[in-house]
């Protein structure tokens, strides 16, 4: 019966802490594999999108730059039917041909002819329409007169999808002029072979699929496949004739999806059509890896469910078995064990009420301990024994703190009650709270205030009453410390009250002395460090100046030995100068081991004291120096870098880097002209005209191109740069040193 009732509870405990997981975590794994797949889908969608918007807008722009060059050439007055007819202009003809073909890097060939001639023009000379179908077109068994007439069908500019003089290489055919009346003449450029294929390869990547493009026309303008899948003229019809950008359609049995764009300047038509299991493989692999991480995670966490659910309830059986084997006076008449758990909480809070008692009696020391902790500065330990520390009750979140202290003969120290004398000061200061603790070893009570005060002279009434409240001997003195925001600096103004104390006694200047008010009785001696030298070796062993910092500290010394102090002042004072170096290092991030510094000096005179602050400040600048001079030298690297890397950026400029490296720019000109002995524009010109250099010598890429590829769109001011550089245009360098690289490649540049 008892494993039948543990079975059961055991049982209720797993299917708890279950349902507790499963429910919430399958309704957010649901919406989160939705949310992840739709939008992984639609971004690919999008991207297939974007893949042929580039093809359009490349290719449309290309034609924008072929339909200008025969603009140009239609009304180019050296290319008039009577100038290109007349031998003393051809020359000049052809060579103005020969220049617009060079304009564009797509243009393998350029041809102009006129209808009334029988010639055809190109930059290479003339020659007769018989000889151009014959030699120069795949039409040699073409007539010139039907060639001549589908020529003149031509109304506008565009690549032709009709004559295809060239065979594979697309024809560009721009009529003399556009229209369709009074067409005289045709310009017609051959394009080189792979201007469709290379784009249409970069947006298959490495799909399998086909790639279609059509005229305003309805014509195949270029077609790519690379699959086994035949598209018949319906298929495509059917495509065409759908407005939807992206369409689902099943081809001999596969399933097709089908990307379409139109261009608005040419009205072609540009489709991508790839198997739907390749179109969205990421989303397909995606979904699958999601519900294997879904599966995966269900699993582990159903077993460390189940498994925490086991360790939640044994303990319970263990604390039941223990509690009857240990507890005899316990009865325990259930079969179900949370009952019998009840019981024993019962028990146990009887005996929490006896331990609460004890607590009580300790409570005091508890008390006494805390406001020690907090004169002492010793925030660590309290927060550490934070709970302990909150249930003894006090309040000490007021706005502000200070604290004072005195000394009481042990008369009045045997009659002093501390908890009647807080009560009493707090009716004298109700927006405060005061709280007492007496300091053996140093004979003295400290009185730590905390609350709001409303202005100086509110303090200085609570003052006088409290003093009378202690005692009516006026040769009682009480030291009071400075006013500062909340608690953490207590133990600062206890110091400083500390120090009033003694400073008071000694000289006999008043009954209540305040620490920020010493200076005002003697004019040329204070009781602390001069803030001015403090920020002296500050700012200098910040600087890494060693010199600064030793003059520092030398008049730190100086200071001490002329300010000599009670020898707990004179500790403290020690010990804030040190601190202030080691709160230097932890500011710029350097480390140190003020350990074994305190433990140096704790007993030493002012002489060794000075030979380890000197030690001290000359190790933190010189960490500090080589920490700048590490950054300096990581600065140089990376700006350097960065500039051998985008010399060949067009929009590469001094102001554009310096944002990058958030400096100024004169900043960084200084800096470039410092590391590398030049300007930065001489820098870049110099990384720039490497480039060139080379890419004449080792390729055969037009100068044109290989100048626009280095960042400069300018070339002929380029090419006068290089010419003044080097006292060879890029062409005869290219001439002078291609020879030499075959032979000796070493020796080239």
């Amino acid at each position: 019966m008892k494993k039948n009732s543990n079975y059961r509870l055991l049982l209720s405990y797993i299917l708890s802490y279950l349902l507790i997981f499963i429910v919430p975590f399958s309704i957010i794994s649901m919406i989160f594999y939705y949310n992840s797949v739709k939008s992984l889908r639609e971004e690919t969608e999008l991207s297939n999108i974007n893949n042929l918007n580039n093809i359009k807008n490349m290719i449309d722009g290309r034609m924008k730059e072929l339909n200008d060059i025969g603009a140009l050439i239609s009304i180019d007055w050296k290319l008039t039917p009577y100038r290109v007819s007349r031998n003393e202009f051809r020359p000049d003809a052809t060579t103005e041909l020969e220049k617009y073909k060079q304009n564009s890097s797509i243009i393998d060939d350029l041809y102009l002819y006129y209808f009334i001639q029988n010639n055809i023009y190109s930059g290479n000379g003339q020659m007769s329409m018989d000889a151009f179908l014959k030699f120069r077109t795949n039409l040699e068994n073409t007539t010139t007169e039907l060639f001549v007439s589908n020529l003149k069908n031509i109304d506008y500019p565009g690549i032709s999808t009709d004559i295809k003089p060239f065979g594979s290489n697309p024809t560009f055919v721009y009529p003399l002029p556009p229209g369709s009346v009074g067409t005289y003449g045709v310009i017609f450029m051959k394009l080189e072979n792979t201007f469709f294929e290379n784009m249409i390869n970069n947006i298959l990547g490495g799909y399998e699929g086909n790639v279609f493009i059509y005229d305003h026309n309805d014509q195949p303008v270029s077609t790519f496949s690379n699959d086994s899948t035949i598209f018949n003229p319906s298929v495509i019809d059917k495509i065409l004739g759908n407005d939807s950008r992206i369409q689902e359609m099943k081809i001999e049995n596969i399933n097709y999806s089908i990307v379409k764009v139109k261009s608005e300047v040419s009205d072609w038509s540009y489709m991508m059509a790839l198997p739907t299991n390749q179109f969205f493989s990421k989303v397909s692999k995606f979904k699958t890896f999601m519900l294997l991480v879904f599966l995966f995670i269900a699993i582990v966490t159903s077993a460390i469910t189940i498994y925490i659910a086991l360790k939640n309830f044994h303990p319970i059986q263990k604390m039941v078995d223990i509690v009857k084997r240990k507890e005899t006076s316990i009865e325990f008449n259930s079969k179900n064990d949370l009952e019998n758990l009840s019981v024993l909480l019962e028990n146990l809070y009887i005996k929490h009420d006896d331990l609460n008692n004890k607590y009580i009696r300790q409570k005091p020391l508890i008390r006494d301990q805390y406001l020690t902790t907090l004169l002492k500065g010793q925030m660590k330990t309290i927060n550490k024994s934070n709970e302990l520390f909150d249930s003894i009750q006090l309040n000490l979140d007021g706005s502000h703190s200070f604290v004072m202290v005195t000394a009481l003969t042990k008369n009045q120290l045997s009659r002093l009650d501390m908890e009647k004398l807080e009560e009493a000061a707090g009716q004298l200061l109700k927006s405060a709270k005061i709280y007492g603790v007496e300091l053996i070893n140093d004979k003295i009570i400290a009185y730590i205030i905390n609350g709001k005060f409303n202005s100086k002279s509110e303090k200085n009434m609570f003052l006088t009453q409290f003093k009378q409240l202690l005692t009516n001997d006026s040769s009682m003195f009480i030291g009071v410390g400075k006013t500062y925001t909340g608690k953490n600096f207590i133990n600062r103004s206890f110091i400083e009250a500390s120090a009033a104390f003694e400073y008071g006694k000694t000289n006999q200047i008043s009954n209540i002395v305040h620490f920020d008010e010493i200076k005002e009785h003697q004019e040329t001696d204070t009781i602390w460090l001069p803030k001015s030298h403090l920020l002296k070796l500050t700012q200098s062993c910040k600087q890494g100046n060693i010199e600064i910092a030793d003059e520092a500290v030398d008049s730190l010394i100086i200071w001490l030995q002329n300010h000599v102090g009670p020898n707990h002042l004179l500790k403290h004072l020690k010990y804030d100068l040190v601190n202030t170096l080691i709160k230097i290092a932890s500011e710029t991030g350097i480390s140190l081991n003020p350990s074994a510094i305190y433990y140096q000096y704790d007993d030493t005179n002012l002489q060794q004291f000075q030979k380890i602050l000197s030690d001290l400040t000359k190790e933190i600048c010189n960490k500090i120096a080589e920490k700048k001079e590490s950054q300096k030298n990581q600065l140089q690297l990376d700006i350097l870098e960065y500039i051998n890397t985008h010399f060949q950026d067009y929009n590469l400029s001094l102001e554009n880097i310096a944002k990058d490296f958030n400096l100024s720019a004169s900043y960084l000109s200084r800096f470039i002209k410092e590391e590398t002995t030049k300007t930065f524009s001489q820098y870049v010109w110099e990384l720039r005209l490497g480039e060139v250099k080379r890419q004449l010598i080792e390729t055969d890429l037009p100068i044109k191109n290989i100048i626009s590829s280095v960042g400069y769109i300018d070339a002929p001011n380029f090419t006068r740069k290089f010419k003044k550089t080097l006292g060879l245009t890029p062409s005869e360098y290219r001439n002078v040193h291609a020879k030499n690289w075959v032979k000796d490649p070493e020796k080239s540049f």
